[in-house]
């Protein structure tokens, strides 16, 4: 089996890659730190399985790779291996071409276990793992004592937050200096309306917002 894991913490990316080399049949396993170097190194025709992180220190995302690659590489398995336990990130993961979560928090047992029936699916399955089951019920039972239902959770945004999501959501990799000035605010008077934003949506990234729209 070949598998490619990017995760930019190294420590976690050279242990995992150590037990995986131990535990599956006969692998080939490929490291990298960033989705960028990820994908122009490898020759993702030979790759049968991709285990990523979400979100990168140097702002890229794991959601960015898997949907460029799942377009050119459809058989290809893709694994979310997050801390992320955020409903609408979770919501989006089934819609943007993964085939399962596992929380880095996890034993081992489950991201292996995972593998397993990801890698028996078809990959147009998602197979929902344990910490993805009891995460999405831990969520969505908070959820539902803020909100009684997802259009309260959207109207409770002013419509100057719905501006700030939509510009956001067009373009996810623009800086908060260029979304001030195209729409004629003050940096800090934006970065007020993200913060509120991230609060209501339950998020705490630009890629949140964009996974909270998709989900409803």
């Amino acid at each position: 089996m070949n598998v490619v894991i990017v995760e930019d913490h190294s420590v976690l990316l050279y242990g995992l890659t150590d037990i995986l080399e131990n535990k599956l049949d006969d692998p080939l396993i490929k490291g990298f730190c960033t989705p960028a170097k990820a994908e122009l190194e490898t020759n993702w025709a030979e790759i049968d399985l991709l285990i990523t992180d979400l979100e990168f220190k140097n702002d890229e995302s794991g959601l960015d790779l898997t949907k460029r690659l799942r377009s050119q590489f459809p058989k290809l398995r893709i694994i979310a291996y997050s801390t992320h336990k955020i409903l609408s990130v979770l919501n989006g993961l089934k819609k943007n071409g993964f085939n399962s979560y596992v929380c880095k928090e996890m034993p081992v047992k489950e991201l292996l276990v995972s593998i397993d029936k990801v890698m028996q699916q078809s990959p147009k399955v998602f197979y929902e793992s344990n910490s993805y089951k009891t995460f999405m019920h831990e969520r969505k039972l908070v959820e539902e004592k803020m909100f009684a239902s997802s259009y309260e959770r959207n109207v409770s945004l002013t419509p100057t937050e719905k501006l700030v999501c939509k510009k956001i959501s067009q373009n996810t990799q623009i800086t908060n200096l260029d979304l001030a000035i195209d729409l004629k605010m003050e940096l800090n008077t934006l970065k007020k309306h993200i913060t509120s934003i991230y609060k209501k949506l339950g998020v705490k990234s630009k890629e949140g917002i964009i996974f909270s729209s998709s989900s409803d």
